[in-house]
């Protein structure tokens, strides 16, 4: 009983430090109600007894996994802390003490909040595997998702487009294809629309699609042995997700190249609990080049993605190296044999390669807006391509649109003849520029990595319209005003109130990392190769990020439901049905 009140009584105390230190990091501490502090210190009196109660799991690992869980808790919590970090203002009226105080105070909070997460989800037991599950629980546990979704496109019926869906939806209509956005999508906008010619079959379409997508991942963390209980509550989280909801019914590419990245990862999940042995099913195979085809054809990123995690695939299960050697041949020339003859049969328009130089674009921008250090040579090919005048004035440090789209922006100063000398220009100008091109750098791809959006910046996540004045005449109807009033309100508490949480992409790609970790602690070093494909897709977004839109990583926030019941799965010495 003395164990137990000291325990208690330790964790109050520390609850009371680090929480306030916490609450302090993120708001002026004068400005937070009571309620809210009492609320934090309470969550993490909670947390800390838990840890203290659970530590005991920490000291049976081996030597090895211990020092590792603690090596992977304080750098991933120290790199939380610099995402999670805003401009902080008011901090600087308070002595470099209390700052001091509330940094460590803020990420030893952190650290014991990784701690307990890993501990807790590492006590909890696993339901035995079982191999008699019915096919039909797709079905079951795509229903919520179907029927919720399909809300959304009767409050915003016929959909919801942007200018780039009008000007895909006008492809798809007129024949005249441009590579800019993958052909892919609008030959699928041009199937659907056979049927019925509106912006509401696509949006059947794409719930459904979805939807069953969902269905059958939970069926498979069923059928590895993960807790019915936890499967509903994660169908319901996914149909209840205001992202899924809105963009069910939005007309983007990335809605469904996004959804091919869910069942990638539960397809990688699949071969990892089998050790690779289901790949040797020849439907299986052939369902997995059906779903690879999909990341390679619906954006430009995902095929360069797609065979990379081909590549490793083939080495982690290389006892099933002809199936691998097979589905890697058969991708690669599907890709080149549509983007060639199909390509030139539809006389497709090539996509702009100057998407792919956002990131030099804004270096170059903000050394030039900070009036940087650049040489007269380097300044008279940089006017070349746009007066330098222009460069200051449409520099905005996260997006790139103001300069790429500006009609004095002379591409051929770049394309086709011109670009080694553009990216040794803008190589030199960044090693004369360090500060200012890492400063660049880092804004431009605050969507990526920081959870908290910085105050100067901003986040586009979705629309509830079709795009105004379009040549279509497309517009939305309001068939029952009470819905669509309350499911906009829903969507407006998501985008401001809970938007840190929901609307920024870096908040599950930690997220995926940490249950992932969990996962490893489980089994072994293959549980990362499940979400490799979503890592490596976050990746080239990084390279080549144009401005702040969600969407771009829209894959992020559905396979962190993914890594979140793998992280409950034991598949290691285990023989897992195939």
């Amino acid at each position: 009983m003395t164990t137990s009140l000291n325990r208690y009584l330790g964790s109050v105390i520390t609850a009371l430090l680090s929480g306030v230190a916490v609450i302090f990091f993120f708001t002026p501490i004068r400005d937070a109600s009571w309620l809210v502090i009492l609320l934090i210190i309470a969550l993490l009196t909670f947390c800390y007894n838990q840890v203290f109660q659970s530590i005991s799991i920490l000291k049976n690992f081996p030597k090895w996994k211990r020092h590792l869980t603690i090596g992977f808790t304080l750098l991933f919590s120290l790199l939380a802390v610099l995402s999670l970090k805003g401009e902080q203002l008011y901090l600087l009226d308070n002595s470099l003490l209390t700052r001091a105080y509330v940094y460590i105070g803020t990420y030893l909070t952190i650290c014991f909040i990784v701690l307990w997460i890993i501990l807790s989800l590492l006590n909890m037991e696993m339901d035995k595997i079982s191999h008699s599950i019915s096919k039909w629980n797709i079905l079951k546990y795509a229903l919520p998702s179907l029927m919720i979704w399909g809300l959304y496109l009767l409050a915003f019926f016929p959909g919801t487009m942007t200018a780039d869906s009008i000007y895909q939806w006008e492809q798809a209509h007129t024949g005249h294809f441009n590579d800019w956005h993958p052909v892919m999508y609008t030959l699928f906008i041009m199937l659907v629309t056979t049927l019925w010619d509106s912006p509401a079959a696509i949006g059947i379409s794409q719930i459904i699609i979805m939807s069953l997508t969902v269905g059958y991942c939970l069926y498979q963390f069923e059928k590895a042995g993960a807790n019915k209980t936890i499967i509903w509550v994660v169908s319901f989280a996914f149909a209840l997700s205001p992202i899924n909801g809105i963009y069910s019914v939005t007309i983007w590419k990335d809605i469904l190249y996004s959804t091919f990245l869910l069942l990638f990862t539960t397809i990688v999940f699949n071969l990892v609990i089998t050790n690779g042995k289901w790949i040797k099913n020849n439907s299986h195979l052939a369902f997995f080049i059906i779903v690879a085809l999909g990341v390679v054809f619906f954006r430009h990123n995902g095929f360069v993605v797609c065979l990379a995690v081909l590549i490793v695939l083939l080495v982690a299960f290389r006892q099933t190296w002809k199936q691998w050697l097979f589905a890697i041949s058969f991708i690669i020339a599907a890709h080149y044999a549509v983007t060639g003859p199909l390509f030139d049969y539809l006389k497709v328009v090539p996509s702009d390669p100057n998407e792919a130089l956002s990131i030099p674009t804004q270096q170059l921008a903000r050394v030039i807006a900070y009036d940087g250090n650049i040489t007269d040579e380097q300044a008279d090919y940089l006017n070349q391509i746009l007066p330098l005048s222009l460069w200051k004035k449409n520099y905005n440090p996260y997006v790139t649109d103001p300069i790429k789209f500006s009609k004095q922006y002379n591409r051929k100063a770049i394309f086709p003849n011109n670009l080694s000398n553009y990216l040794h220009t803008w190589w030199d100008i960044c090693l004369q520029n360090p500060k200012l091109s890492t400063q660049a750098l880092l804004k431009q791809t605050s969507l990526v990595w920081q959870m908290n959006q910085p105050a100067d910046g901003y986040t586009s996540t979705f629309v509830t319209n079709i795009f105004y004045g379009n040549k279509f005449g497309l517009k939305n109807q309001i068939i029952f005003d009470p819905l669509t009033i309350a499911v906009k309100k829903y969507l407006t508490i998501s985008d401001t109130t809970l938007k840190p949480l929901i609307w920024r992409p870096a908040t599950y790609t930690f997220l995926i990392l940490l249950f992932t970790f969990v996962a490893f602690l489980r089994n072994d070093w293959k549980a990362w190769l499940v979400p490799l494909i979503v890592l490596l897709n976050t990746g080239t977004v990084l390279i080549a990020l144009p401005a702040q839109d969600f969407r771009y990583l829209y894959s992020n926030s559905l396979v962190f439901f993914i890594a979140f019941l793998f992280a409950f799965i034991s598949y290691k010495k285990k023989e897992m049905s195939t």
